[in-house]
């Protein structure tokens, strides 16, 4: 892959269609209201500073593996066995997250468009059926069906935006959402942790290292395109939502119900038949960001598989279409193994997305800390890279800082990303899971260094061995 490929690829995992009816209108709703604008510009800002340490990694560090590579790199192999379990399960609940998500969705559709009512369960089966297919051809096969799944969405967003930007809405072409005073009007923590939801995955470029041009410049230039068009996509877009429903109601329409506000802010601007595009599109843009998890958690799988953490065989590549085949049908059945014993817990789909979401959320900005002090620690023990004080300690420790602050704020208000009332009996078993597998990783990871230590100095994808 060359940088558009990537960049298309790991777009998909943002699911750009998905993300704006979501995520921007939870901004609006329950974060800093009409300073919603400002704030994903201002979160691609700090992932901008994440990315600065975090490409320099990928110039030094020539190894694959990205957040389990580089931890390991920086803080030790029994720390980066660690990060990379959590890694590996903070994809496989992502991606389950999504076929609950997605079998919600297309059963409503079906059911309202066609009269088709079948159960939600048939959907998510179909869906892991299309992703196992799509992750088992190999990513040159992906990025052609991604590809144009991601585009046209893009297009429709694009397009409301365009027509809002010269028709404007009920109060006309507002100012007011890109003001100080409409950005602090609100709770900015909220919004903050709303807003990083829709950049979760624009990490994933690093994965992909073995599979595209040039990586030591593909993979930064496309780490950094990715932040800055996510951050403007979505900052104009969540402009034209406030300005489409009107200044004095956007607040309460998004609150009321997040999804219809989308829908109804793209009926003013384009027309009351495109509800029933986008949830077409809305089923394909789920779809789509499936496949790229899958891709992303079947190469942690296959590096674990490289590094004899994971039976060699893992390892085994495709010899027609090049893929890690093995490792792609290892990561369906933890799926399909996950998927069941989640449903002996609870069996409704949309409290267990909600559960999976929050639980990605808390273990990417543990994995985005770990990576921001790896990074100032190998570059404070490898002095001589040339690399200037900005790129390997300012912004490693304001980006650690940052994400420090975070992790401390899901941890002491979890009923934001859960709902308010009891938590389900699901959500501590899963967030416990995330600490239980960090543990495991580091005794596995010191088992190693005392029964198998060449399998141990293989740990991080190490070049060495």
């Amino acid at each position: 892959m060359g940088t558009t490929g990537l960049v298309l690829t790991v777009l998909a995992y943002l699911a750009p269609l998905a993300g704006a009816a979501g995520f921007v209108t939870l901004v609006i709703a329950y974060g800093n209201g009409l300073g919603a604008p400002l704030m994903f510009p201002a979160a691609g800002l700090v992932l901008l500073i994440f990315a600065v340490g975090y490409t320099a990694m990928v110039r030094w560090v020539p190894r694959p593996g990205a957040f389990y590579a580089y931890i390991s790199a920086g803080l030790g192999k029994r720390l980066g066995l660690a990060s990379g379990a959590v890694t590996s399960a903070y994809y496989v609940l992502g991606g389950i997250g999504g076929y609950f998500f997605g079998a919600v969705a297309t059963q409503n559709l079906m059911k309202n468009e066609l009269g088709i009512d079948l159960p939600w369960w048939i959907y998510l089966l179909a869906f892991m059926a299309i992703v196992t297919f799509c992750s088992y051809r190999g990513v040159d096969f992906n990025v052609r069906v991604v590809g144009t799944v991601v585009c046209v969405e893009i297009l429709i967003v694009a397009a409301f935006n365009v027509v809002t930007l010269f028709r404007g809405g009920p109060t006309g072409h507002p100012t007011e959402p890109l003001t100080w005073d409409a950005f602090t009007s609100g709770p900015i923590a909220v919004a903050a942790l709303y807003a990083i939801n829709l950049f979760i995955g624009f990490e994933s470029t690093a994965i992909y290292r073995e599979e595209v041009r040039d990586p030591a410049r593909t993979i930064p230039r496309a780490t950094y395109i990715l932040v800055v068009a996510v951050s403007l996509f979505h900052g104009v877009t969540a402009w034209c939502l406030i300005t489409a429903l009107g200044t004095d109601k956007a607040v309460a329409a998004t609150s009321a119900d997040t999804a219809a506000a989308f829908t109804t802010a793209l009926s003013h601007s384009l027309s009351q038949g495109v509800g029933q595009l986008i949830s077409a599109l809305l089923v394909t843009s789920v779809l789509a960001s499936q496949i790229t998890i899958a891709n992303a958690s079947t190469r942690y799988l296959y590096s674990f598989g490289v590094d004899r953490v994971l039976p060699r065989s893992i390892a085994a590549i495709h010899a027609r279409h090049g893929s890690p085949h093995r490792a792609a049908l290892l990561n369906a059945a933890i799926s399909v193994g996950a998927v069941l014993l989640i449903l002996l817990a609870t069996t409704d789909p949309q409290a267990i997305y909600t559960i999976l979401s929050a639980v990605d959320v808390f273990a990417l900005e543990g994995l985005m800390l770990l990576v921001s002090l790896a990074v100032f620690v190998y570059f404070r023990r490898n002095a001589d890279t040339g690399e200037s004080v900005w790129k390997v300690v300012v912004a490693p420790l304001v980006s650690a800082a940052c994400f420090g602050w975070l992790l401390y704020f899901t941890a002491s208000r979890p009923d934001l990303l859960l709902g308010a009332g009891p938590p389900p009996a699901l959500a501590p078993i899963l967030f416990c899971l995330v600490g239980v597998l960090f543990v495991a990783g580091l005794g596995y990871a010191s088992w190693q260094a005392v029964r198998r230590p060449e399998n141990y100095r293989r740990i991080g994808r190490d070049s060495g061995f």
